[in-house]
């Protein structure tokens, strides 16, 4: 889909550009240094912060915290990524595929580059450091090939390219090894975009999704390309967010149609505004154009949360299948988890970003470090299972005091043996889903356990200004959202006379 705005507006505007294309002036700052190396390093910093600064939507974007959870800069991302692209299309269209694939060395060498700088940004998601010595995991490399494989056959068949580029291109495929060379020769934006055409892969998702992110390594990703100014004005944005999100509705019975969470569309309005502020500080719109976006008004509607609560007798049975593991640190490792989450209702990135110091078992407290760079202090009882489960771990965790890194959690090999490579939030997924392969009667998220101990201290008679500090929420509207209690608990509230 694309969509042309024809929209007067008074103001300047100002056209993004890249920042190698930045022409610089000697004169526009007065930093020194001492080598050429650094003053080339120096240029692009202050090239970087010019093109950011002329594009609201990734101005707005590096606002946020940097954090691989929901709420930060990877959600704004995605979700600007997902309405910019559904706007001016998918990038793999304006792509010269024919050109790509005439020098298969050089598309193999574009995959590597783009496969390390996606290595690169997780890590920063994560606050985690990159090293070239680690091997490269969930990067779904065999999607991004297939998608390759599948556009070559598709341009073999248009006659674009001929039988032997395609056999050509599997063998360089064939020898494909990410692990071999990790420096990036290529950076994000080195290819220009062609007229958009109209290819037909029949691809998997998976496949798709990857083909679309290769694409925009290529050429600069959608929200870098799109020129927000024409969105942000108060009609287009509204019936744009409109048309944006009924498209994306899914058909369930017939002609019924299943409308959209409004948490969705608060979230997609927020992340908006937000654009539009950013707008405003660059002087791209006026004070108006910003108040007139600000009061756009959705329909009002809630949802129920999505969260499963756990009972204690659960978490008993979770435990006692976690602890069945033949690998015993393993085993006491996830079991420290489980009750981590259900008991201190912490969030993934914060189980996995917890270090070794953040423990105090004399005060009975975790320092954590939350959403938004927050901190707080989270207590625990001496008589609790969460005690119990922490003082087992830190028994095997001391074993290897050796080690340099001061992760809580981290991996573990069939040895039993603790590595240097600290947990991902994906490891908890997996640890919850693997609950029911082992006799869990019930699918559970990390999500779930968090739920499930604000509920408890619901029921626990704690008032709820106390339970949203203790949970870390900056708003006690999100605490009543982790309220599970059930019908069976309103029986007993009855107003007396």
């Amino acid at each position: 889909m694309s969509v042309l705005y024809n929209i007067p507006y008074s103001r300047s505007r100002i056209t993004p550009v890249m920042p190698n294309n930045v022409p610089m002036d000697p004169r526009s700052f007065s930093l020194r240094a001492s080598s050429l190396r650094q003053q080339t390093e120096l240029t692009q910093r202050v090239n970087q912060i010019q093109y950011t600064s002329s594009n609201p939507a990734l101005s707005y974007i590096y606002s946020l915290a940097a954090t691989d959870t929901t709420g930060g800069q990877a959600n704004a991302k995605y979700t600007l990524e997902r309405l910019s692209r559904y706007i001016i299309g998918d990038s793999f269209q304006l792509i010269d595929w024919g050109m790509l694939f005439s020098d298969p060395a050089r598309l193999i060498e574009t995959v590597k580059a783009f496969l390390i700088q996606r290595a690169r940004q997780k890590a920063k998601m994560k606050s985690q450091h990159f090293s070239e010595k680690l091997p490269l995991k969930n990067l779904q490399v065999k999607p991004l090939l297939n998608a390759l494989l599948t556009v070559s056959k598709y341009l073999q068949s248009e006659k674009t390219l001929s039988l032997a580029e395609v056999i050509l291109f599997e063998e360089h495929l064939s020898r494909f090894n990410l692990n071999e060379d990790k420096k990036i020769t290529l950076e994000q934006g080195w290819l220009q975009p062609i007229e958009p055409q109209f290819y037909r892969f029949e691809l998997s998702t998976q496949s798709r999704v990857m083909l679309e992110a290769f694409s925009c390594f290529c050429i600069r990703s959608c929200v870098e390309r799109f020129d927000w100014i024409t969105l942000l004005y108060a009609p287009v944005l509204q019936s744009t967010m409109q048309s944006f999100l009924t498209d994306r509705i899914e058909n369930t019975f017939g002609d019924q149609k299943k409308s959209y969470a409004p948490a969705t569309a608060d979230n997609l309005l927020r992340m908006l505004r937000g654009v539009a502020q950013h707008a405003w500080l660059a002087e791209l719109i006026s004070v108006e154009t910003l108040e007139r976006i600000k009061a756009i008004k959705l329909p009002r509607g809630s949802r129920q949360s999505s969260g499963r609560y756990l009972s204690y007798q659960e978490l008993d049975h979770i435990s006692a299948l976690t602890l069945e593991q033949k690998n015993e640190a393993k085993a006491l490792r996830d079991n420290t988890i489980f009750w981590l989450m259900y008991e201190a209702g912490l969030r993934r990135a914060e189980v996995v970003s917890l270090n070794i110091y953040d423990i105090d078992m004399d005060r009975c407290q975790l320092r954590v470090v939350g959403k938004g760079n927050k901190e707080r202090y989270v207590p625990f009882s001496i008589n609790s299972d969460l005690y119990s489960a922490m003082q087992q771990w830190l028994v095997v965790r001391q074993q290897n005091s050796q080690m340099d890194k001061p992760a809580l959690f981290c991996t573990i090999n069939r040895y039993q043996a603790l590595t240097h490579q600290r947990l991902t939030t994906q490891t908890l997924n997996d640890l919850c889903k693997g609950l029911n392969k082992k006799g869990f009667n019930r699918v559970v998220s990390p999500h779930d356990f968090r739920h499930s101990v604000a509920t408890n201290l619901l029921r626990s008679g704690f008032d709820l200004l106390l339970v949203s500090k203790f949970m870390g929420h900056s708003s006690i509207t999100t605490t009543q959202r982790y309220d599970r209690r059930t019908d069976d608990d309103l029986k007993g509230v009855i107003p007396a006379r």
